[in-house]
């Protein structure tokens, strides 16, 4: 791996903020990352209904079975980004083939349910390591790392559920108040289109999650290799070892030009020797530190070693850029100080805190378990009412299945519509076209037997009066009381009074003397 062409910084980042560079990662190449995956989970998820057909239950399953396939296309994507070399199209789809299967068995079977596989697939991916020699591998980077690796598999899960639930909601909060529909609606499964619609809906969430899972696996495993291969080290030393060399060739041309002009003034008859008179060296400046003068005795310890290595490492450390040594002095705060070793035990313990604190803790657990048991003697005497209502509401409400609407509602009385203009005086306009309305199905019901299931719609019933009907007047009023109590009850605008008083006039002149139809 290249590091002096990495588009991100990498350094030693602790792995909650190692997260969060992955998903700043998605967030800059969301465009091919999303790309990639597309380009696999979309064409898979249409075969798998191809050949799963009548058994769409089947499909939800597959796919998060399929999982550790999808991940590999936005990984390379992004592995390739972090470089500075994305890959074309075309380039990814001439390699997805050897991406997508290899070892792929392995990973859809005793791989599949490692709760670390974000973090541990760039190790097969892109390191190219199999059997033993990647157990190591994954075992080297997963010692501290696994752990965030792990709940990063169970918090992506849990907002991939959340967000399929935000799904659903959205649409029905964008299904107009006249539709007919509930939430539950939404979540039933029963027919084939319905089965459908959810898979539609959890492959939108996982598509959502998946990539961004992906990158927060990767950025773990970068970090992982940050802090033990020194990765944010090499480019800066690389840096300088560059900008250096210009002026070590210069030092040496120079040293080179000394020691010439040195041996051109060496007398004839051999090398001077010191005067006593002669000016002693300057002796070198105090320390600033210690620290300091123990750093000048390492050196030369390193330069007077028999090692090539160490006597390498004390020629970088006599670089002018390295020489620097002072001290420097800040504030930080008390909770960043190292903690305290722990104290020694005491000889003989404090047998009177023990007890103390033995018998809160016994407390403690007696009062947990009364809680318990309060709560459930409480539920076991609510329960029986409980379902005794429920039941009692169940059978009074429910009609019989096989039933139509004509066998379950009475005759409607002759003064309903002056008790529904009565309501109407009163200001209860949607209690008087509810009563207008009902009493409207029951009379069409009884009267003029129009067959009416309990289940049927406003719009239902107007569809069933419009076929068995012959009474054109009546229609025409029926028509026209749905529309305004529909009006009435889902938009929330009432008709107007005289409206509404010529509504009531015409009901009494078809249902209040209880007359058969004409027709």
């Amino acid at each position: 791996m290249s590091l002096e062409t990495a588009t991100v910084a990498l350094r030693p980042r602790n792995p909650w903020e190692a997260t969060d560079l992955g998903m700043a990662m998605v967030r800059r190449w969301a465009g091919p990352v999303y790309g990639a995956w597309f380009m696999v989970a979309l064409p898979l998820f249409a075969l798998l209904h191809l050949l799963c057909w009548g058994q769409w239950w089947l499909i939800p399953w597959l796919i998060w079975w399929l999982k550790p396939m999808l991940d590999r296309a936005p990984l390379h994507m992004l592995s390739h980004a972090l470089l500075g070399d994305p890959p074309e199209r075309r380039r990814l789809r001439r390699a997805l083939p050897r991406l997508l299967f290899r070892q792929i068995v392995a990973a859809l079977t005793w791989r599949r349910l490692d709760p670390a596989r974000s973090f541990t697939l760039p190790v097969m991916q892109l390191e190219g390591l199999s059997g033993k020699a990647r157990r190591q591998r994954a075992r080297d980077l997963g010692q501290p790392g696994r752990g965030p690796a792990v709940w990063l598999t169970v918090v992506c899960a849990n907002l991939e559920i959340a967000l399929d639930f935000a799904l659903l909601t959205l649409v029905w909060l964008l299904i107009p108040d006249f539709v007919a529909l509930e939430f539950s609606d939404l979540m039933d499964d029963s027919s084939a289109w319905g089965q459908l619609w959810l898979n539609v809906v959890g492959f939108c969430g996982m598509s959502l999650v998946e990539p961004c899972y992906v990158a927060a696996g990767f950025a773990l495993y970068l970090n992982r290799r940050t802090w033990l291969e020194a990765w944010d080290l090499e480019p800066g030393l690389r840096r300088l070892a560059a900008r250096l060399a210009p002026a070590g060739r210069a030092a040496a041309g120079l040293a080179i030009l000394t020691v010439g002009l040195g041996l051109l003034t060496v007398p004839v008859d051999g090398f001077a020797t010191p005067q006593p008179n002669s000016p002693r060296p300057a002796e070198p400046a105090a320390s600033i530190h210690p620290l300091c003068d123990q750093r000048r005795v390492r050196e030369a310890e390193l330069a007077q070693s028999s090692s090539p290595a160490k006597q390498a490492l004390a020629e970088t450390l006599r670089e002018p850029e390295l020489q620097v040594c002072e001290l420097q002095q800040r504030w930080r705060f008390r909770e960043d100080e190292p903690l305290d070793p722990p104290p020694e035990q005491p000889p003989h313990p404090n047998w009177v805190a023990e007890w103390f604190a033995a018998m809160v803790e016994t407390l403690l657990w007696f009062s947990v378990g009364l809680f318990i048991a309060l709560v459930g003697w409480w539920a076991l005497r609510k329960a029986p009412r409980a379902l005794a209502r429920v039941r009692r509401h169940s059978v009074r409400q429910s009609p019989p299945p096989d039933q139509g609407r004509n066998e379950t509602l009475s005759p409607p009385t002759a003064d309903l519509a002056d008790q529904a203009w009565r309501l109407w005086s009163a200001g209860q306009w949607r209690e008087a076209l509810r009563m207008l309305y009902r009493g409207s199905l029951a009379g069409l019901a009884t009267h003029y037997r129009l067959p009416t299931p309990a289940s049927a719609t406003e719009d239902e019933c107007l569809r069933l009066a419009t076929i068995h009907l012959t009474h054109p007047e009546l229609l025409d009023f029926f028509r026209r009381l749905t529309r305004h109590w529909q009006t009435a009850a889902y938009a929330h605008r009432p008709p107007e009074t005289a409206t509404a008083q010529a509504l009531c006039a015409e009901w009494a002149r078809y249902f209040a003397m209880g007359r058969e139809s004409p027709g």
